[in-house]
C-alpha cells in the first residue's frame, strides 16, 4: 500500500507537473491506519450503524490504494489522483474517475465520509459530530451507543487554531466515544514540527490539561529488553532531553551511527547497547510502527470511560 500510494503521486506529477501530492505522510501513518481498518473501525452492518472516521487529508493516497487492493477503485482510477474533472478516460467509456487530494464527500459521495482539508476542519468537526451522537442518543432520536469517532491526525495539523479550540468541550461533556490518534512524524510541509523542542510532550501537556485521557505511545517493542535493563534510568533521562530535530537525525541513519552518537552518549548507554549488532540497533522501531503496541494503545484508548 506504502508503494502504491506512493506510486500514484509520482505518476499524477510526471503526466501533470502542477498536480503536487504527498508521499511521506501516509508512509509514515500505514501502520496506524491498517490497526484501525483491520481491528477497530466497524463498518456499516445490521448489528452497527458504523463508527465515522476522518482521516488525515495527506494521507488519502494510503487509502486509496487500500481501496485499489480491496477491489473497489481500479488502476484506471488511480492514475486520475487529484483529476476531479472529466478526463478522456470518461469519454472513451473506461469508468474512471478523478480521486479528489484530500477526502471529499461531495465529489467522492460513495467513498469518504467526512471532508477535512488539512485547515483544522477534522480535528474539530469530529468533536461536534461525537458531541451530536450523544445528544441523538440522549433524546431518543437515534442510538449511537457503541458507536466512536475516529480522527487521525498529524501533529503539524495540530498548529492549525481550530484544531485545538474545542478539546474543553470533548472534556466537559464526556465524549468517551471520540479517539484522536495524532500521527507525531515530526514533519511539517515545509519543515520540522518542532525542531528545538519536543512536540509529544508538549501535546501531551495541553490535552491532559484539557482534561483528555492521554495514551503516549513512543517506542517499540525492540525498546522494551533495553528498557528492563535500563535500572538507572540512563534512557529515559537521554530521551527526556533529545529534541525532535535530533530525533529525525537518529531516524535517518544507520545503525552504526546511532551506536556511536546515542548509545555513544555516556557509559551505561554504552552498556545498554554492548549485545546488539549495528543491524539490530537500525532496526529498533518507533512506537507508531509496532503493530502490536498500536493495538494495545488503540485499545486502551477505545475501552476507557470518561
Amino acid at each position: 500500500m506504502r508503494w502504491n500510494a506512493l506510486a500514484m503521486v509520482a505518476k499524477a506529477n510526471q503526466a501533470y507537473g502542477e498536480l503536487g501530492g504527498h508521499i511521506a505522510s501516509y508512509a509514515s501513518a500505514a501502520d496506524l491506519f491498517e490497526t484501525g481498518f483491520n481491528h477497530f473501525f466497524h463498518a456499516r452492518s445490521d448489528a452497527h450503524r458504523c463508527d465515522l472516521v476522518f482521516f488525515q487529508p495527506h494521507s488519502a493516497p494510503g487509502v486509496y490504494a487500500r481501496a485499489f487492493l480491496e477491489g473497489r477503485l481500479s488502476e484506471e482510477d488511480l492514475k486520475h489522483y487529484r483529476q476531479e474533472l472529466t478526463a478522456p478516460a470518461f469519454t472513451q467509456g473506461s469508468g474512471a474517475r478523478g480521486l479528489s487530494s484530500y477526502p471529499h464527500p461531495y465529489l467522492m459521495p460513495d467513498f469518504w465520509q467526512f471532508p477535512t482539508g488539512s485547515m483544522g476542519i477534522g480535528p474539530i468537526s469530529s468533536i461536534y459530530h461525537a458531541r451530536f451522537m450523544r445528544y441523538l442518543t440522549h433524546r431518543n432520536l437515534l442510538d449511537c451507543e457503541g458507536r466512536k469517532v475516529w480522527g487521525v491526525f498529524g501533529d503539524g495539523e495540530m498548529d492549525e487554531p481550530e484544531s485545538m479550540s474545542a478539546l474543553t468541550l470533548a472534556a466537559r461533556e464526556k465524549l468517551d466515544n471520540l479517539v484522536w490518534v495524532v500521527n507525531c512524524n515530526l514533519q511539517r510541509l515545509d519543515g520540522p514540527v518542532r525542531g528545538n523542542g519536543r512536540i509529544i510532550d508538549e501535546l501531551e501537556k495541553l490535552f491532559a490539561g484539557a482534561g483528555w485521557n492521554v495514551i503516549k505511545l513512543v517506542w517499540g517493542s525492540d525498546w522494551d529488553g533495553l528498557f528492563a535493563r535500563d535500572v538507572s534510568g540512563a534512557l529515559a533521562r537521554v530521551f527526556a532531553n533529545t529534541v525532535d530535530g535530533q530525533m529525525q537525525t537518529f531516524a535517518a541513519k544507520d545503525g552504526r551511527f546511532n551506536r556511536d552518537n546515542f548509545f555513544g552518549q555516556n557509559p551505561e548507554l554504552a552498556r545498554l547497547a554492548e549485545g546488539m549488532t549495528d543491524e539490530q540497533i537500525d532496526r529498533l522501531k518507533r512506537g507508531g510502527h509496532d503493530l502490536v503496541k498500536i493495538h494495545a494503545a488503540y485499545a486502551a484508548a477505545a475501552a476507557h470511560t470518561g
